[in-house]
Formats: C-alpha cells, sequence, structure tokens
C-alpha cells in the first residue's frame, strides 16, 4: 500500500515544478498581451476618429439625422466624439492615463451603441467585447509596457534616492548634572 502513494509522491513532486514554470512563463507574458490589446483597441478608435476627420461635413450631417446622441447638440456631440476617439486612443496606445484612456473609451462606446438604433447584433457584440477589453484596463490600468509604468518606476526610484540622501538627525543627548 505504500509504493501507490509513493508513486503519488513522486508524480506530484515532478509535476508541480513544471506547473509553476509552465504558469511563470505565461505571466511574463502578461505585458505583451496588454500592450497588443491596449494597440488593437487604439487602432480601431483611431481610425473611427479619422474617418470623421476626413468628412467633416458627412460626420455632422450623421450626427444629425442619424445618430441619436441625447443632451447634447449633433455639432458639439460629433466633436467630443472625434476628441475621445483621437485623443483616448493614442493615450491607450502609449499607456498615458491609461484607466482614463480606457473609461474615456468605454463611455464613448457605450453611447454609440445606445445613440445607433440599427446597429446589427454582430456590430452590438463586438462593441460588448470592446467594452470588456476596456472595463479590463480600467480596472488593471494600461500594464508593464506603458508609459504610467515607466512614470511610475521613475516617481519611485526619485523618491528612493530623495529618502537616502535625507541627513539622519539624531536627537541631542542631554548632559545635565
Amino acid at each position: 500500500m505504500t509504493q501507490p502513494a509513493g508513486l503519488l509522491t513522486r508524480a506530484v513532486n515532478r509535476a508541480v515544478p513544471v506547473y509553476l514554470w509552465l504558469i511563470h512563463g505565461l505571466e511574463a507574458l502578461t505585458p505583451l498581451f496588454d500592450l497588443s490589446v491596449r494597440l488593437y483597441l487604439a487602432n480601431i478608435f483611431w481610425k473611427g476618429g479619422m474617418v470623421k476627420l476626413s468628412n467633416w461635413m458627412s460626420t455632422v450631417m450623421l450626427f444629425t439625422m442619424v445618430y441619436d446622441v441625447p443632451v447634447l447638440p449633433p455639432e458639439i456631440a460629433a466633436y467630443l466624439s472625434t476628441a475621445v476617439e483621437l485623443g483616448g486612443s493614442f493615450l491607450l496606445a502609449i499607456g498615458l492615463a491609461g484607466r482614463w484612456a480606457a473609461l474615456s473609451l468605454f463611455g464613448l462606446n457605450i453611447v454609440a451603441v445606445l445613440s445607433y438604433g440599427q446597429l446589427s447584433e454582430a456590430a452590438t457584440q463586438e462593441a460588448f467585447y470592446w467594452g470588456i477589453l476596456f472595463l479590463y484596463f480600467v480596472l488593471h490600468g494600461p500594464g508593464l509596457i506603458s508609459m504610467d509604468a515607466l512614470l511610475d518606476r521613475v516617481y519611485r526610484r526619485r523618491q528612493a534616492m530623495s529618502r537616502a540622501c535625507e541627513p539622519v538627525y539624531t536627537q541631542p543627548v542631554s548632559h545635565s548634572a
């Protein structure tokens, strides 16, 4: 009866390091995954903003006649939409203010789906997937390959250097008799 238990123990002792090595390897790919998804989403919304800019009269006409954006006048909605698409895409691509860029594009995505009543089921599903990816970046940040991460490293290094350079003050010892 001891032999099967010993065999199982040996198998587990060999399998666990292989499993941990595999998990570590996959986790090392996370920054590349984050970067590729950011660039994928940024590309989609950048192209949308550039199409709007390429023919501004058509864009304003679409916002006037087709898109039913609540509260805002059509021209203001067109300006805001284009600015969010271009600015948010750029910031998301480089990972600067990544959470805010993802949040702004997430909001734009929701407004676009709700304001365009003729959206197909496939397009609605695609917008849903984009929204999930935007929420990923809102919750987790843009990742290690980003300007946010670089600025964080620089800030932490400066903080550590300034703490290391501060003189250590000690209380003078009172020599009372």
